[in-house]
């Protein structure tokens, strides 16, 4: 904003600018005045270094763009629209992996036809179906818009890969097949640039607190609550993300009403409301739901309507966005950081079917984030989470993160992979019932809080 516009804001606001100062005028110092309890009556160097000085420690100055997102649609659906959504999917899917140089020359699966037995060729398409042959290897049927082909795969390559998912295939023809050289997925770049923020600032990511739930740690987000308002750590917060699961809600399983505290899920949501009044409102908010929530199960989910939270709507600085969304981020002093938001509810299915990740994902839930940025989806089998087939393919990672953030398996994990800041956010419910019979064991007050601007991320033990 220039110094002009801001002068002539507090001008119509009854204050008096002093001319030595109405050119050194920012954004910042304006965002601070309208904090004020009352407009000053003169603006000049004196007033103007007791507020910088006052908040130099600060983050004053916070953008945020809301960059993917579905606005929610419950029309009944039908098997065309079945058809065009993963019609979607193998078209943006297919766009990444053209830019990779061992498909920059894939054909359609109708062409095979023009080869002969021993070429090399280059494919692209979605997995329909595979078996595993009494040797060990695989039989894959991989299908586009054009056809179908058989692919014949080693063992591992065969374990890794999922029904619907969109790969590329190198290899040679051979009687109605084609022998894999290599599987080509997606992926992330091998090198790319990482974004950072010339100023110190931090954003905090949490997850699944379950209010209504009889376990639902009170007492830790009350703690967190009073960090962010008068802790000096909490000063450089500017962003705080809340990746679903806000409330236990109701008949989400058989018998949750006895495990309930608060049955009603408004007062459920009332709770919530009255933790998001209690942080500042310098700091953005952004919240997406979860499978607990007062949505459709079905995925994409959208925002939590207003009836149900409207004090949370009635707040300038917190953003009710679907599950998934992508906001770009502290983006008004150079590149935003893009940040990846989903609830994870996908993930029970898609551990489920991979031997490697059943070992270790559900207590490091970082593996199975990798493997969604490998295949730049966060559902790619058909069956892992409940499937909405709106206008377009809302699970597809098409640009790639800085910041990947998930909730929804209660395990705290934060990692990096190639320059992507992972963040499994954990919860503020203790280990429940269900929990106990499964072996799990959650990470209850643990927080996870990246510097924007050098992209480390620490933990907060409450």
């Amino acid at each position: 904003m220039e110094a002009r516009a801001i002068v002539k804001e507090l001008t119509e606001s009854g204050c008096l600018v002093k001319p030595e100062v109405a050119e050194s005028l920012s954004g910042t110092d304006l965002k601070q005045i309208r904090r004020l309890p009352a407009t000053p009556l003169v603006v000049n160097e004196t007033f103007l270094e007791r507020l910088r000085d006052h908040e130099e420690d600060i983050v004053t100055e916070t953008s945020l763009e809301v960059e993917k997102h579905f606005a929610g649609g419950m029309e009944e659906k039908d098997v065309e629209d079945f058809v065009a959504y993963f019609n979607d999917r193998i078209t943006r899917i297919r766009e990444i992996l053209r830019n990779r140089r061992e498909l920059e020359n894939a054909m359609s699966i109708a062409r095979l036809e023009e080869y002969g037995e021993k070429e090399d060729v280059s494919v692209i398409g979605m997995v329909r179906d595979k078996y595993k042959t009494s040797s060990g290897r695989w039989i894959v049927y991989l299908e586009d818009s054009t056809g179908e082909t058989k692919i014949l795969l080693d063992e591992e390559d065969g374990e890794w890969l999922l029904e619907d998912e969109v790969i590329g295939i190198s290899g040679v023809t051979g009687d109605d097949i084609i022998f894999a050289n290599e599987i080509v997925r997606p992926d992330l770049p091998i090198t790319r640039d990482v974004t950072t923020t010339d100023e110190e600032v931090y954003a905090v990511f949490l997850s699944d607190i379950h209010y209504g739930s009889i376990d639902t740690l009170d007492d830790y987000m009350d703690r967190l609550a009073e960090w962010f308002t008068t802790s000096e750590e909490a000063k450089r917060v500017g962003y705080l993300f809340v990746v679903g699961d806000m409330v236990e809600g109701v008949g989400n399983y058989p018998g949750q009403r006895e495990e309930l505290e608060v049955e009603d899920i408004y007062k459920q949501y009332e709770r919530f409301e009255e933790f998001v009044e209690e942080i500042p409102d310098r700091i953005e908010i952004v919240v997406i739901p979860g499978n607990h929530d007062f949505v459709r199960l079905a995925e994409p989910q959208p925002p939590i309507p207003e009836d149900v939270a409207p004090r949370l709507y009635d707040r300038d600085n917190v953003h009710m966005l679907s599950n998934p969304a992508t906001v770009l981020i502290h983006g008004h002093a150079g590149d935003p950081i893009r940040v990846l938001l989903y609830h994870g509810y996908s993930m029970d299915g898609h551990i489920d079917e991979i031997k490697e990740l059943r070992e270790k994902a559900y207590d490091e839930p970082h593996h199975a984030m990798v493997d969604y940025l490998r295949r730049r989806h966060l559902a790619p089998m058909y069956g892992s989470n409940l499937l909405a087939p709106e206008d377009r393919d809302y699970m597809v990672i098409d640009e790639v993160p800085d910041i990947f953030a998930i909730g929804h398996s209660h395990a705290f994990d934060v990692a990096n992979y190639k320059g992507v800041n992972l963040i499994s956010a954990g919860t503020m419910q203790a280990q429940t019932d269900f929990q106990k019979r499964m072996g799990h064991e959650p990470d209850p007050g643990e927080i996870a809080m990246v510097n924007l601007q050098t992209r480390d991320t620490t933990v907060k033990e409450l």
